[in-house]
């Protein structure tokens, strides 16, 4: 059987062996499997170079050395999203035989020296019927030569609003000995539109990719709502061309100035906040230079908003007790949040925050997403391949007491998000929702209202739903990966969303099918109004959610080695969450319940 194991055996066994067996011993269970892992040399080919693959026979459960007893095959297979692939090898080899009694064996798989044309990214998987193999497949990309492929940083729809700026950056596949300078040109009379353009980027010998300073780009009074505008690119290699020559932007004019204007919320939104409580610590920290003194009931500090008081923020100051335990270096999860890693949040990634999430030094909540087998959390059993950031705050349904209980969220409460989202977020959406705490945090659409929800590219869908979806709007915001204040106001018949200066969303309660959002309809414990919970996650996204997800959604996703420093890593970075209060309309007062006096900033 391929599934024995060599192992010594007690000399009592090795007798009983001689004897024979009986039909009891025949049909005892057998060892587990050889446990094997895949490794491959890179993850990008050109023509004329040799993928080598290594299949190698791991120590199992118990740290014993194994071998296995008898030759098994293994199988490849390479596809391009679920076209066969094969064909860019020469040969290929789909079926090898690992030797019994071998650790490891290696197998050539060289790419064809001449006839390609472009490049394929490939899924290349390796499997052996019977065994358990550890990173049994690796997305690689194979291509003609190693070309320089260009794109505008954090910004996936290469769309800029008049007046904004980007960054270009060009990146080849894999380093090379010596420099290569692309040749950059706008269309012939569109280089009014562009200022700080370059006219080439080097990307130095022994480097992967360089970038530009920041470009802005101005209409320049042009009565136009926007213009496609195309720039240009050429190697000075021929044996690194481009992957595309040419890149299409688009300038958009700014409908809603506002929507994109932070400082309608805050005059200087970089400012923190500071609690008496941990006003020596921040000292400590030494941000106390850019920080605010704010202290419960004070007004909002924009003339257009005094009508809410304050209640509270979460400001991620990198001091002590702003972590659950541990050495500020070390332990990640905020004091303030908790993880969301029920069952239903785990079907398709397992939700660890302690991997997946950090508070950085500049005082920031940084989500990520990573590609592997990840064991879900929170007593919840089994592994997914992909593994996310998830938290949830404010949940009064929970043991009495514990940090994340410190706002209730009713009617009467305005409740703001400075976020900024990052990555190549394909698969994942990054989603802030004020949720009925009666529905399970993954489900999307269950009586919510979503603050931030990214599912393509920049653009921003803020919406109310009930029984249904009562009120939406999708906005493109080209700035989706910059700062952003993303709010929501809720009152006893109206709710009011809204990003920087700008309302989006408003929903009436005469309006509405059903109005869940009411605290007196909220579940009930020991007669308190629960409220709505806030969460935040990087949730799946329906092309992989579905029961057919789109064939390589996450082939980038797979291809980043160093996750938390990757550009392409899907990620949301928050750097403030703060509560404020209506007068006459708010009716909790904290101070009668048990978490009373917890601050977070």
């Amino acid at each position: 059987m391929k599934r024995l194991l060599y192992k010594i055996l007690p000399a009592c066994l090795l007798a009983i062996g001689l004897q024979g067996c009986d039909d009891e011993t025949r049909y005892n269970p057998l060892p587990e499997a050889v446990p094997l892992t895949m490794t491959v040399n890179g993850q990008a080919f050109a023509m004329g170079e040799h993928l080598r693959v290594d299949i190698e026979v791991n120590k199992d459960a118990e740290g014993n050395e194994v071998t296995p007893n008898e030759d098994f095959d293994v199988y490849f297979t390479a596809k391009s999203g679920s076209e066969d692939a094969s064909d860019l090898f020469d040969p290929f080899s789909n079926i090898v035989t690992f030797p019994k009694g071998e650790k490891k064996i290696q197998v050539d798989f060289p790419v064809k020296k001449e006839g390609l044309k472009g490049y394929k990214n490939l899924n290349f998987v390796a499997f052996a019927r019977g065994y358990k193999m550890a990173h049994s497949s690796a997305v690689i990309k194979v291509s003609d030569y190693y070309r320089i492929t260009m794109s505008l940083e954090n910004n996936m729809d290469n769309t800029v609003l008049d007046g904004g700026k980007c960054v270009l950056v060009a990146q080849i596949d894999k380093p090379r000995s010596i420099p290569i300078r692309v040749t950059i040109e706008p269309k012939e009379g569109e280089e009014l539109y562009f200022e700080g353009l370059p006219s080439s980027l080097i990307i130095p010998a022994g480097a992967s990719s360089v970038k530009s300073d920041e470009i802005t780009l101005s209409l320049n009074g042009a009565a136009i709502k926007s213009k496609e505008l195309t720039l240009s690119f050429e190697s000075s290699s021929k044996d690194n061309p481009m992957t595309e020559e040419t890149m299409a932007i688009t300038l958009k004019g700014i409908d809603d100035p506002n929507l994109y204007d932070p400082t309608k919320v805050y005059a200087n939104p970089e400012l923190m906040f500071v609690s008496s409580t941990n006003k020596n610590a921040v000292t400590t920290w030494g941000k106390i230079g850019s920080c605010v003194d704010m202290k419960a009931d004070d007004v909002h500090p924009t003339a257009e908003l005094t009508t809410w008081k304050f209640i509270n923020a979460i400001e991620f100051h990198k001091i002590g007790n702003s972590y659950w335990g541990g050495a500020i270096n070390e332990a990640k999860t905020p004091w303030s949040l908790a993880d969301t890693n029920d069952g239903a949040s785990q079907l398709y990634q397992s939700v660890d925050n302690v991997k997946f999430s950090k508070i950085t030094d500049e005082g920031i909540l940084k989500m990520w997403a990573e590609a592997g087998d990840f064991a879900k959390t929170g007593g919840i059993t089994g592994r997914n391949p992909y593994g996310a950031a998830g938290f949830y705050s404010c949940n009064f349904d929970k043991n009495a007491g514990t940090a994340p209980q410190f706002v209730r969220i009713y009617p009467g409460i305005r409740i703001e998000f400075k976020v900024r989202l990052r990555g190549t977020r394909d698969g994942f959406i990054p989603w802030i929702t004020l949720k009925d705490p009666k529905e399970a945090y993954r489900n999307m659409n269950k009586k919510e209202i979503d603050i931030v929800r990214n599912e393509k590219g920049n653009i921003i869908t803020q919406c109310v739903y009930t029984t249904q979806l009562e009120s939406s709007k999708k906005v493109s915001l080209p700035t989706a990966g910059d700062w952003n204040i993303y709010w929501a106001e809720l009152e006893d018949s109206e709710i009011r969303i809204g990003i920087n200066g700008s309302t989006t969303v408003t929903l009436k309660k005469e309006d509405a099918s059903s109005w869940p959002f009411d605290k007196t309809t909220f579940s009930q414990k020991d007669n308190i109004p629960m409220g709505l919970d806030i969460v935040m996650r990087l949730s799946p996204s329906a092309e992989r959610d579905a029961g057919t997800p789109i064939e390589g959604w996450d082939t980038v996703l797979k291809s980043i080695t160093d996750y938390q420093n990757d550009d392409r890593t899907p990620r949301m970075e928050i750097d403030w969450v703060r509560f404020y209060k209506k007068e006459g309309v708010y009716k909790w007062d904290k101070n009668t319940e048990p978490v009373s006096g917890k601050v977070f900033y």
